[in-house]
């Protein structure tokens, strides 16, 4: 199961919490303005589902942005991914696989309700 709480600790564990912050809130704000533009720029069953498609990538990332500024205010990326690091490999296949789901529209929003994590642990 996808866990975007997870994917992001590991990306800042490993890439840094202002890359990762930087990569979320580009993609929160590009992809839905470019989804507008697109939209408005043309008109066809293509260019209609390009346009909601990338509107809903940029609100994948919503979630992911909120962990990220949870995480690195709180200095708890490893903390967060726990002892899945001791097999660096695995852990790291593990996440590459999920991070596939991110670019499924919306599903980032709804595992992050299904697992009652909205930046805030329960």
């Amino acid at each position: 199961m996808l866990n975007p709480r997870k994917l992001a600790a590991i990306d800042i564990a490993f890439l840094g919490a202002k890359v990762v912050i930087a990569e979320y809130a580009s993609a929160v704000l590009v992809a839905p303005a470019l989804g507008v533009l697109t939209l408005l720029r043309g008109s066809g069953y293509g260019r209609l589902a390009l346009g909601l498609y990338l509107i809903a990538l940029g609100i994948n990332y919503v979630p992911m942005l909120a962990y990220a500024a949870v995480i690195s205010k709180g200095r708890s990326a490893r903390a967060e991914i726990g002892g899945e690091l001791g097999d660096q490999r695995r852990a790291m296949a593990k996440y590459r696989r999920q991070s596939l789901f991110l670019l499924v529209p919306l599903v980032v929003p709804i595992a992050a309700l299904r697992i009652g994590e909205w930046g805030v642990r329960q």
